[in-house]
């Protein structure tokens, strides 16, 4: 490796160590959090590569008219590579700068034909966590995991110390495929990018806690 990338990894490495600091000293004053997590979300989405994850191959075939509508919407908004905060991102949000994952999971719904409904303001975005799980509750289609094998079009919960979105305890992804005991899933807010990962089908896996049912 060259001096000239040894200094930029080098450099890219302090950045990121100085953000971790300044989150961990931040993380427990609230009024301090948000704005600290919408700055590291920013900065790391322009100095964490994008991901080369190619959009995986889908049979459409014995999908419903939303499943594949949400599929084709997901894969069309992969492939913009959004970062916080382009005109994407608060397209998803409503130009807010706040954690993407939940509005990104509601912009996508609102899109395929069946938007949610916030119990607060009414609109189509629920842009907290705890909020979207419980509308999956009081509507009959949450299931914690263990108890029901996901389907494309789910949504995926995530609470606990080791989720996919940069220093935060509460994120949502999108299933998009299920082969066997791993499932593929789409989400918004991952190192303020939309990311694709595959991961076994287990609770406490990157804190997965259960699933809001697509129908």
């Amino acid at each position: 490796m060259s001096h000239k990338w040894q200094r930029k990894y080098r450099v890219i490495g302090v950045v990121i160590g100085c953000l971790v600091i300044l989150a961990a000293i931040t993380y427990t004053v609230a009024p301090l959090r948000h704005n600290v997590r919408t700055v590291i979300t920013t900065v790391a989405a322009r100095i964490i590569p994008a991901s080369n994850t190619p959009f995986p191959a889908i049979n459409t075939a014995g999908l419903t008219k939303q499943q594949r509508s949400i599929i084709e919407l997901v894969h069309a908004q992969y492939d913009k590579h959004p970062i916080s905060y382009d005109q994407a991102v608060l397209t998803y949000t409503q130009n807010t700068k706040e954690a993407w994952c939940a509005d990104f999971a509601s912009w996508i719904m609102m899109k395929s034909g069946v938007p949610y409904s916030n119990p607060n303001s009414g609109s189509w975005r629920i842009p907290g966590v705890y909020t979207l799980q419980s509308y999956y509750k009081a509507h009959g289609r949450y299931v914690s995991v263990g108890h029901y094998r996901p389907q494309v079009g789910d949504i995926a919960f995530y609470i606990g110390w080791h989720t996919f979105d940069l220093f935060s305890t509460q994120h949502v992804t999108i299933v998009i495929k299920v082969d066997g005991n791993q499932m593929t899933t789409i989400g918004g807010n991952e190192d303020g990018r939309i990311r694709i990962d595959t991961q076994p089908i287990k609770a406490g896996e990157n804190s997965l806690v259960g699933f809001g049912k697509l129908q």
